[in-house]
């Protein structure tokens, strides 16, 4: 069983994308991310998707939501929102307590103002490093990265 990492999401952008992308979401008979990405069409086996999305909230300029996906954050879907509404700019911060993950890419804190200075353990996220997780997880995936436990001798 995955250890669950809740994301919480405010995404920005032009008032048409972000009205499309709400009503597209609301269409969803189910609120699993492989079926937004059916939607945005591409194939849900190759993009890692696993989870959920909840709590759709139109607010103002923004739409926020939540995904709950496996371990980390679901990079590639966000990306894929991205690809199909080119004007989003997306802010998260995702927790996963089980390996003690904490991730935010609002670097400037505008809607996520934790920071680790103030005591807070979020890491703040780049694209690059968005990247090499997404690199990670799919050669986990693939085979091509193994990953060995030692139990350690005491």
């Amino acid at each position: 069983m995955a250890n669950i990492c809740t994301t919480n999401y405010v995404i920005e952008g032009e008032k048409e994308e972000l009205d499309a992308l709400c009503q597209t979401m609301k269409e969803q008979q189910e609120n699993l991310l492989g079926c937004l990405v059916k939607t945005l069409g591409k194939n849900p086996e190759e993009v890692e998707c696993r989870g959920e999305w909840i709590g759709l909230e139109h607010q103002g300029d923004t739409l926020c939501v939540t995904f709950e996906t496996a371990w980390t954050p679901c990079y590639e879907v966000t990306n894929l929102l991205k690809e199909a509404y080119p004007s989003l700019r997306i802010f998260y911060k995702a927790v996963e307590p089980g390996c003690e993950v904490y991730l935010k890419n609002d670097a400037e804190g505008k809607y996520f103002p934790e920071t680790e200075t103030d005591g807070h353990p979020y890491e703040l996220m780049t694209e690059e490093k968005e990247q090499a997780q997404v690199r990670f997880i799919r050669g986990l995936k693939d085979g091509s990265i193994k990953v060995e436990v030692k139990k350690s001798q005491e």
